[in-house]
């Protein structure tokens, strides 16, 4: 049975040999990777999925980032989201990404950027932006790059690029 619950120190070794799996070692190199550098994950969000031995197969994270130079522009960058190989399609990615984004909302965060595909993404309400007002670290293909109002409307008026949280 899989058990869902939140991210502790312990399992981050775990967490980290999943990443590596699901997306290489190299994956630091990305530009997401350049925003989390150095930055607090915010632990409240961050929840892994559990077998009945304990290993990690799923975990989703969150991290705070900026936009622009509005000082309240304070957003989240979810992910990275991953599932274990050998789970994947059981729906353990979903059940995660739900669990977080419906903790964040509870938790008053209003906004929150995702890059991924929006074949899959659009299922928890992830667009892609419309007109390009908030751009990305390069290199990201601005395709991938999709928003999620946790609260309506909460984008608007945020131009800029998406920075570092500091």
């Amino acid at each position: 049975m899989i058990q869902f619950k939140k991210e502790g120190e312990k399992d981050w070794e775990a967490v980290e040999n999943l990443l590596d799996l699901a997306f290489s070692p190299s994956r630091i190199h990305l530009s997401s990777y350049s925003l989390r550098k150095d930055v607090q994950r915010v632990e409240s969000l961050c929840f892994i999925a559990k077998d009945e031995l304990g290993d990690v197969l799923g975990v989703v994270r969150q991290w705070p980032i900026l936009i622009g130079n509005d000082p309240k522009s304070d957003s989240l960058l979810t992910g990275p989201v991953a599932v274990h190989p050998i789970v994947q399609g059981e729906g353990i990615g979903s059940t995660l990404l739900r669990l977080s984004l419906n903790k964040s909302r509870v938790n008053g965060w209003k906004r929150s950027i995702l890059i991924g595909d929006i074949d899959y993404y659009r299922n928890f309400g992830f667009r892609q932006q419309t007109k390009q007002k908030i751009t990305f670290p390069p290199p990201t293909d601005p395709r991938r790059v999709l928003f999620l109002e946790l609260q309506l409307g909460s984008f608007e008026g945020l131009t800029g690029e998406v920075r570092k949280y500091v």
